[in-house]
């Protein structure tokens, strides 16, 4: 089965979870959202994560094997573009 990206997605590397959305900004104020409960501001700020993709099979990669994936399935709207070596939620749509 061919895989292709899905959404941006984060995953905090404290704790392995995983927050998704149509863009970063919105996986990061999923994430501010729940931890809020037991976590302040300032310890929120301080936990380390990952910006990603969720791909079309349940996989959370990284902005450099996003890129890798798009460019495969021609999902990039326009490869001029592309700044570096990574995937961006802009390239996408």
């Amino acid at each position: 089965m061919k895989e292709f990206i899905i959404c941006a997605a984060i995953r905090i590397e404290d704790t392995g979870k995983v927050y998704y959305g149509h863009r970063h900004n919105h996986c990061n104020e999923a994430a501010r959202g729940e931890l809020s409960w037991t976590m302040n501001r300032q310890e929120i700020l301080k936990l380390e994560q990952t910006q990603g993709f969720i791909t079309s099979q349940n996989r959370f990669v990284d902005r450099k094997e996003g890129l890798i994936i798009a460019l495969v399935n021609n999902q990039v709207l326009d490869k001029a573009e592309i700044r570096g070596d990574s995937l961006h939620s802009e390239d996408l749509y």
